[in-house]
């Protein structure tokens, strides 16, 4: 029995039901994607421009970071890509990983709080966001949606919701806009994810490096879990829909599945494995520092006061 999905009427913001054509030429322009798009982009550049007077490095490779989750971003869902996940579940479940292990990262990873603040007209910036931001209410709301915990269950939930619940995934690929939505979602569990283990200066990540390796463990565990369950369902989860459209590849509705289910599980798991391994080399790296500087205001104190 599908269970009721939120409703989203169709409009044409966003492409509704299978694309038409070939899929090679199933490029898209929807305006709900590439508008919001182009200002995050149009802002990042502007702030840069004006940020003079730097108080902290920014380096090229944060703003090619920024700029290349954000093509990634687009290419996911406005690319033949969304044709062929429209057509075979293994698609569908690179597009997500896309946006959700790749794309994400990499804009946090270019580190955009001040680029885009200081992008936006200055009456908005001193007006609006700074007395927002040093309201009680924003404060509170901003360390709840940071909490590793939260971040965990509602990334967790929202992989589980899409991909699980019966009628979910079937409704968003027949409506265009819910499908929007779920993408949508998607970015926000990303964000939600990767902001305790990514430090987005000015702003820090709340654990320590000790407690994020145990963060991604706890993160990547229940997405294991959800992998392993579409990948070795013993009938097609999603027949409803890839049951009714033609296929591109030729390979059954099983073996798609469990491609689709490995996708999800090996891929997001290395990416894992990766961000592991950088927070252990940061974090030996940030105590060999400490470790430099503590000897050397020691030896300092032990010297004396240079002679005259």
């Amino acid at each position: 029995m599908a269970l009721p999905v939120p409703f989203v009427e169709a409009t044409t913001v966003y492409h509704n039901g299978p694309h038409t054509g070939p899929w090679q030429d199933a490029w898209s322009m929807d305006i709900g994607v590439m508008v919001p798009a182009a200002i995050a982009a149009l802002l990042y550049a502007r702030g840069l421009d004006r940020w003079v007077d730097r108080t902290r490095p920014h380096s090229v490779w944060r703003t090619l970071s920024y700029f290349a989750g954000l093509v990634l971003l687009v290419l996911s869902t406005q690319s033949p890509l969304d044709a062929l996940a429209e057509r075979h579940f293994l698609f569908h479940m690179v597009q997500h990983e896309v946006i959700m292990m790749v794309a994400v990262p990499l804009i946090l990873l270019g580190a955009p709080t001040t680029p885009i603040l200081l992008g936006l007209p200055s009456v908005v910036r001193k007006r609006v966001v700074a007395p927002l931001a040093g309201t009680t209410v924003v404060r509170a709301l901003y360390r709840f949606l940071t909490n590793p915990v939260f971040a965990i269950v509602a990334s967790t939930s929202i992989i589980i919701a899409w991909h699980l619940v019966p009628g979910w995934y079937v409704e968003a690929l027949r409506n265009g806009n819910l499908h929007a939505f779920e993408h949508f979602t998607f970015v926000v569990s990303g964000v939600l994810a990767w902001w305790p283990v990514i430090d987005p200066r000015p702003l820090h990540a709340r654990l320590s490096y000790p407690f994020r390796l145990a963060y991604l463990l706890a993160l990547s565990t229940p997405r294991m879990f959800v992998a392993a369950f579409v990948a070795f369902a013993e009938e097609p989860i999603y027949i409803d829909w890839y049951g009714t459209v033609e296929p591109v590849l030729n390979i059954s509705l099983a073996d798609d599945q469990v491609l689709g289910g490995l996708i999800m599980w090996l891929p997001s798991q290395l990416l894992y494995l990766i961000a592991m391994a950088v927070v252990f080399f940061t974090w030996h790296a940030a105590s060999e520092s400490e470790s430099r500087a503590t000897a050397a205001a020691t030896g300092e104190r032990l010297a004396g006061p240079n002679p005259r």
